[in-house]
């Protein structure tokens, strides 16, 4: 029998250099690299085996081990050639980052089923000839159950053109291109070798499908941390965002490595990134090794790393989780050294904490901030102090848009005396809009100890249109009767150059710093820095005075309220209803509003909401009340009009 083999040889050849160039790169610890890397085993497989099968064919032997030989290479070879169109499904699913679960019995029936049946196929055709046989004098013959492994080779592959058309709009239009020919290839080698059998072309015509599948892959440099031999950023994102759109949950376990600076500068800079090498190789193997979990591990910053973990067991997952936490603990060995790291770890979950991309990138900036200063290693996202530290993230978010737009909302609430007459004083309030153009009350969002550059500009944006509005209504008068209230945040009143922009402001605006009075909260004034207290001494000899706000609920220093130009301090609303409650609080209260007195300043009740707080307050003996129970928020215009139809009316 005289078969034209060349096709197989050239195949052999293309295979051939598609590992060498495969080899000279970077191994690559990707899913599609791997799915790749089984489809061209397999069709290199297949040929081998063709080739000696049809070698042997071609020069019949008369020794014991001929047939068995023959017929070995010939199983080897429908193997090899229907576990390459498993490959071919199991890479279109790696391209859209379908990770396959054997142990559930859908995937299995979905992926492995056929390819069982072919293999059960193949032993019995040992004993029965279902599939091909073998004569006398070594030649090849088709046997009538053949269509059996034609039919379990089209489902592969339309099963991967099926999950390609189902999920089109998430592959390029390039890698769409490739795995199509790939299809049409296969079949135009099908079809020819069908017909003519000696004509060995089909594992040619799979060798060029595949060759042009090697061109979608990306270059590794791309995808990979050469440094720490580990998917990076990229890698993650691109995977993140197919499973998002295919609206598939899954979990991420992040790692973040707080103390590398203090590591590099005690042990140096190499001995460090050894360290760190060695949490990666962990982070790679660990899921698989030690809990049976398929995870792929990435580096998504500098000192952090993230681990996509592809299974929907909850508990495993935890396990996992708080085993990295133990392991990030104990200490790791590098060059005779037991160094310890100071390391958090986190889970995230999609879609419970989160919808999109963007808001998995939003969040991680949000839980990265402080977590350093968290005394847990492993950080719950849902807590207190998770939310607190969002909202003054959307804040910075809300606001600065809404100055770069130049359409945010000045308001001004009213200061009501003891005996409710308005006397002339206003809180200025910021309200950003949102997309849609509705104002947004942000006024219990904002940080008391932190500042962000958005903070700070809107002080300054507040203060600017205070001085403004002060100025037209005062009318020049340097003892004007008109008086604002401008909250400042810590990062502001800290800068060198608070004083120098103040002065330029109340210049520009032909303002005097008497009429407006500056507003922080107790924690700003006790934990802000001699910078801040020094900038307040000269506010104050400028006699623009202090006001703390919200005290009783943060860290309070009496020494530093007395030290410094402060002329009201507001007690919190939680003082004041716990004061409700609690006759032993009252007196406190009562006592409390009694030593400001003595000292000359004077007590207001902030936030009041409600009859019943306003009730309190005036027993305690406030002096002002404020709130949106006593005035809401209004713009300038109204204000005015509001204070004059007060006197109007009497």
């Amino acid at each position: 029998m005289q078969y034209n083999y060349y096709f197989d040889i050239c195949a052999i050849c293309i295979i051939a250099t598609i590992a060498i160039t495969t080899m000279s790169r970077k191994a690559v610890p990707a899913y599609r690299q791997k799915a790749y890397g089984l489809l061209v085993f397999a069709i290199f497989t297949a040929t081998a085996a063709e080739r000696i099968e049809t070698y042997l064919q071609m020069n019949p032997m008369d020794t014991s081990w001929y047939l068995f030989a023959e017929k070995s290479f010939g199983s080897i070879y429908y193997l090899a050639h229907l576990f390459s169109a498993t490959s071919y499904m199991l890479y279109v699913m790696s391209v859209l980052d379908i990770y396959v679960n054997f142990r559930e019995l859908k995937n299995f029936m979905f992926v492995a089923f056929g390819y069982l049946v072919g293999v059960t196929a193949v032993v019995i055709n040992w004993f029965v000839p279902i599939l091909f046989y073998y004569s006398s004098d070594g030649l090849y013959h088709r046997a009538p159950g053949i269509w059996l492994y034609y039919a379990l080779a089209m489902y592969y592959l339309a099963a991967g053109v099926s999950l390609m058309l189902r999920y089109n709009s998430l592959m390029r239009l390039k890698t769409r291109m490739f795995i199509a020919s790939y299809v049409v290839f296969i079949i135009i080698g099908i079809v020819l070798q069908f017909f003519y059998p000696t004509l060995l072309i089909e594992n040619f015509c799979n060798t060029v499908s595949v060759t042009l599948v090697f061109i979608t892959l990306q270059n590794p440099s791309e995808m990979v941390d050469e440094s720490l031999n580990m998917l990076n950023r990229k890698a993650f994102l691109e995977g993140l965002d197919l499973k998002v759109k295919r609206k598939e949950p899954h979990s991420t376990i992040f790692v973040t490595i707080d103390n590398i600076g203090e590591l590099g500068a005690e042990i140096g800079y190499k001995q460090a990134q050894n360290v760190i090498k060695l949490i990666a190789q962990y982070l790679r193997n660990a899921g698989r090794k030690e809990y049976g979990l398929q995870s792929y591990a990435y580096r998504y910053a500098e000192y952090m790393f993230a681990v996509s973990i592809h299974s929907k067991n909850d508990e495993l997952i935890k396990e996992f989780l708080e085993g990295i936490a133990k392991r990030l603990n104990d200490p790791w060995n590098s060059a005779g050294m037991a160094i310890r790291i100071e390391g958090h770890c986190f889970l995230i979950k999609y879609p419970d904490n989160y919808e999109t991309t963007a808001g998995l990138i939003s969040r991680i900036d949000v839980v990265t901030e402080d977590i350093a200063n968290s005394k847990d290693t492993i950080v719950v996202l849902d807590d207190a102090e998770f939310w607190k530290a969002k909202k003054a993230r959307d804040f910075d978010a809300m606001a600065r848009a809404s100055l770069d737009k130049k359409n945010a909302t000045i308001k001004y609430q009213p200061v009501l005396s003891k005996i409710y007459r308005i006397n002339y004083s206003a809180d200025v309030l910021f309200f950003p809009k949102d997309d849609n153009g509705n104002e947004i009350d942000l006024r219990y969002s904002i940080p008391d100890a932190k500042s962000s550059q958005a903070l700070i500009d809107v002080d300054e944006y507040v203060y600017r249109s205070a001085c403004r509005a002060l100025s037209f209504w005062n009318g020049g008068d340097k003892k004007g009767k008109y008086r604002a209230i401008v909250g400042m945040s810590q990062g502001e009143i800290s800068k060198n150059d608070f004083i120098r922009k103040i002065k330029k402001i109340l210049r520009e605006e032909q303002a005097e710093a008497s009429w407006i009075s500056l507003k922080l909260t107790e924690t700003t004034l006790t934990t802000m820095n001699k910078v801040a207290e020094h900038n307040l001494r000269l506010m104050g000899e400028m006699n623009s005075y202090i006001i703390v706000d919200k005290f009783g609920s943060g860290y309070g220093d009496l020494d530093r309220i007395l030290s410094l130009p402060v002329f009201q301090v507001n007690f919190d609303i939680s003082v004041l209803r716990m004061a409700r409650f609690s006759d032993k609080m009252k007196l406190v209260a009562e006592g409390m509003i009694n030593l400001f007195h003595d000292v000359s300043i004077m007590v207001g009740a902030a936030d009041i909401e409600n009859e019943d707080d306003k009730q309190i307050a005036e027993e305690i003996g406030c002096d002002f009340l404020m709130g949106d129970y006593m005035g809401q928020p209004m713009q300038d215009s109204s204000y005015v009009k509001f204070i004059d139809a007060y006197f109007e009316e009497g």
